[in-house]
């Protein structure tokens, strides 16, 4: 006799208060870690800089969705794409991470700037990351809430960090990385890479006012559409991460332009610090 199963998905939205804050999972919770090294890009121009080194390098598909897999700097990586948004991230990331057993995953890619002083192609290293699409959006603005997740509605903190021990990692990187010459709109310059906070949401352009909230209120660096929720699956799932960026565009309403334009050098420019920062993980 045929065996049907069905997937019952119930969704839970607490009536009271935030509730407690449950502490984040221990890491690795629910595996033990391989050698391998996860690293995700957002779109195609995000990865051909850390794919082109790799070594004894093959293709392949996981569920439809391509993917790498070698060697960077002698450690074994596996290198995909997750698509645009939050949907997609989360699902790509769950998915590597459940296949692959990863040590860490390490996004990489670019994103619209909010912080006046980020250039393009400055790099941003995420010790902060929060979904700013999250909560209820009112007359008066955004009323932010924690997440709640799907075990017995457990609240989730919206603002997450990778943790002090892979942002040490991440500061010996930087410490060792050389600063890069970048070319755009005219000008020529040395550019910059620190720690900084990263807003994601799934809104490719916002306007002022949201902008403003952005850098006032959680003094934002880089805004784009993938690294919170990438962060938070990571937490959820007990798996370390790190999270590079690099200003490509303005934050506006309408970016397209701008990002065609600027988007691939911010693109090299993030791939090119995360290949660094590999050999050091």
């Amino acid at each position: 006799m045929k065996r049907i199963y069905i997937l019952i998905i119930v969704g839970f939205w607490s009536c009271g208060g935030f509730g407690e804050v449950l502490p984040d999972p221990k890491e690795y919770a629910y595996y033990t870690p391989s050698d391998t090294i996860v690293i995700l890009g957002a779109v195609p121009q995000e990865i051909p800089l850390i794919t082109r080194d790799m070594k004894a390098l093959k293709q392949d598909i996981l569920w439809g969705i391509p993917y790498w897999q070698g060697t960077l700097h002698d450690k074994p990586v596996v290198v995909a794409i997750t698509g645009i948004g939050k949907t997609f991230t989360g699902m790509t990331t769950a998915l590597f991470v459940e296949t692959f057993k990863p040590r860490i995953v390490v996004m990489t890619g670019t994103g619209a700037r909010i912080n006046k002083t980020l250039r393009t192609g400055d790099v941003i290293v995420a010790n902060a990351t929060i979904e700013h699409d999250y909560g209820s959006l009112t007359a008066d603005g955004m009323v932010y809430r924690p997440l709640q997740g799907p075990i017995n509605g457990n609240e989730v903190k919206n603002i997450v960090s990778p943790g002090k021990k892979y942002l040490l990692l991440a500061q010996k990187a930087m410490d060792s990385y050389p600063p890069q010459t970048v070319t755009a709109d005219g000008n020529t310059y040395t550019n910059a890479v620190r720690f900084g906070v990263v807003a994601s949401s799934d809104l490719f352009g916002v306007t002022e006012r949201r902008i403003k909230l952005l850098r006032e209120e959680y003094s934002t660096d880089i805004m784009e559409m993938e690294s919170a929720p990438l962060a938070h699956v990571c937490k959820a799932m007990g798996v370390p991460y790190l999270i590079v960026r690099s200003g490509s565009n303005r934050a506006q309403e309408a970016p397209n332009t701008d990002y065609l334009r600027l988007g691939p050098i911010a693109a090299e420019e993030a791939a090119r610090f995360t290949h660094h920062l590999v050999s050091l993980l």
